[in-house]
């Protein structure tokens, strides 16, 4: 006797629940893209040390290589940015994961604008502010009140368009 096996379609649940996170990574680079476009501006002005955002990329991207001290000193900005959209795509998955949780916390119905400003700015605190002086001795490099204030506004910006394009999603 043949046996014949047959294998299930997903489920439109997880077909749903798919769909929706690369809604969330996609709305994750989209923000990144205009969160880079925002700091480009402040790298042109200053250099590396006016984006704080993109010295700890840097920083992780050194360490992760293994680049000698010499060669952390001069950073590719291409090797920095695709580490910067893809810390975007990351977060924007998170953001969808955490997005249907938010929802059922009080006043979490208000706005997803909101909520997804909210996340970047605990964003900006747990990777950017309160690690600043780890990646300052890692990197032998000092992040500045400025860089991390512009870090801190970048972040604004990509909330805010998180926000906006996560619903679209």
């Amino acid at each position: 006797m043949t046996r014949v096996y047959f294998m299930r379609a997903p489920s439109a649940r997880r077909l749903l629940a798919s769909s929706s996170l690369f809604g969330a990574a996609f709305a994750g680079v989209v923000a990144a893209v205009v969160m880079t476009l925002f700091e480009f501006p402040f790298w042109k002005w200053g250099g590396m040390n006016a984006v704080a955002e993109w010295q700890t990329n840097w920083v992780i991207l050194s360490k992760l290589t293994r680049a000698s001290p010499d060669r952390a000193r001069e950073p590719r900005i291409s090797w920095t940015i695709t580490l910067h959209l893809w810390h975007g795509v990351a977060a924007g998955i998170v953001f969808g994961l955490l997005l249907p949780v938010l929802t059922l916390l009080p006043d979490g119905n208000v706005s997803v604008l909101l909520d997804a400003v909210v996340y970047s700015i605990a964003l900006w605190i747990i990777f950017m502010f309160a690690p600043r002086r780890l990646f300052e001795s890692a990197g032998g490099t000092r992040i500045s009140d400025r860089g991390l204030l512009v870090a801190l506004a970048s972040h604004f910006v990509y909330g805010v368009f998180l926000g906006l394009l996560v619903p679209l999603a």
